[in-house]
């Protein structure tokens, strides 16, 4: 009898250190989370955008309002203007595990996996809502299952535009006139790929070292959106401004899907929900501010040129779409990116 007793004595602790453990272990890996327990759950958010452009704004004002309305639940941490790294350095720490979350153009995704490059591909949309409906449907979607594989779960997408060129030489009219020109692009080969078919001399950069660059002449050109050439006052070292808009580009927000997962279902709605709502604020403020920009950069004294042969420019540079959809991109994601084009 006693022996009985201390079987059942014995079994009794080590259910308890058993329910103690899972206990534990709920609170490290999400599951007590989820039930709101209090945990907070702290996001440390990079991106290279500039301050004072509508997405950098907006990202800040949701972080305050997921915070807000989590009640601190979940916490989000911004870090602007490439202050933890690259964008592509920051795309790997979210990989490794050592920053939680990240806003990332996509086009600097191929680091990771070479078909996200397909958003460098010039003129790919008809108009802005072409391109805006795309990412909100299957393109975006499609996109945003790419990213899951490689363990990052996509929360928004935020727009950053239309680029554009300034340079120092002359308006840009024509594909003839970016011959030789010594442009700085971002780390992505489709765009080296693109700006070569015009004859230009393409130079990879980080966006940090291109205002010295062009001020001491490394540079004779560069190209962004209009809101990321009047935030870093590029009218201080460039004269002219041509609207070219030859890429189309959109920020992917994410966060490391296994913190994504610490995060309640409650809470995971209030963020996915203020992720929408700066998605389409950024799209509003945009296209309010589209005019204001170009007439700032005029009053600052750049000649702006708006005739640009688009029609152009797109046929010349449109042989880099079937050398990239045999090599890298693949038949599937093209169509799917086809039927949304609006060509």
């Amino acid at each position: 009898m006693l022996k009985k007793f201390s079987y059942m004595l014995i079994g009794s602790l080590l259910l308890m250190i058993v329910l103690a453990g899972c206990s534990k272990n709920d609170v490290s890996g999400g599951t007590a989370t989820s039930k709101g327990n209090g945990e907070t759950v702290k996001l440390q958010l990079g991106h290279a955008l500039s301050e004072g452009t509508p997405a950098a704004d907006m990202i800040e004002d949701m972080a305050k309002a997921v915070a807000e309305k989590t009640d601190g639940r979940v916490e989000i941490d911004v870090f602007p203007n490439s202050q933890l790294g690259s964008e592509k350095e920051m795309l790997e720490q979210v990989q490794m595990g050592t920053m939680e979350s990240s806003a990332i153009m996509i086009g600097t995704m191929q680091a990771l996996d070479k078909r996200m490059a397909i958003e460098d591909l010039p003129y790919m949309w008809k108009d802005i809502e072409h391109a805006r409906n795309a990412y909100k449907g299957e393109f975006g979607d499609h996109l945003a299952a790419i990213m899951h594989e490689q363990g990052m779960k996509k929360i928004g997408y935020l727009e950053w535009g239309f680029r554009h060129v300034t340079n120092n030489i002359k308006p840009i009219v024509t594909p003839e006139d970016m011959k030789g020109l010594k442009i700085r692009v971002a780390e992505s080969k489709l765009r080296i790929d693109a700006f070569e078919q015009v004859g230009a001399l393409p130079t990879v950069m980080a966006f940090s070292e291109v205002y010295g660059a062009l001020q001491q002449g490394a540079l004779d050109a560069q190209e962004n959106p209009l809101a990321n050439i009047e935030a870093p006052k590029f009218d201080e070292v460039q004269k002219y401004l041509s609207l070219t808009g030859h890429f189309y580009n959109t920020i992917m927000m994410v966060v490391a899907n296994d913190v994504w997962d610490k995060i309640s279902a409650e809470d995971q709605e209030i963020i996915l929900a203020e992720a929408d709502r700066i998605s389409e604020k950024v799209k509003t403020l945009n296209d309010e501010k589209e005019a204001g920009y170009i007439e700032e950069l005029a009053n600052r004294g750049m000649t702006i040129n708006n005739d640009v042969d688009l029609a152009a420019f797109r046929e010349k540079m449109l042989p880099v779409y079937d050398k990239w959809e045999k090599e890298v991109f693949g038949e599937e994601l093209m169509n799917i990116y086809r039927e949304a084009s609006g060509w």
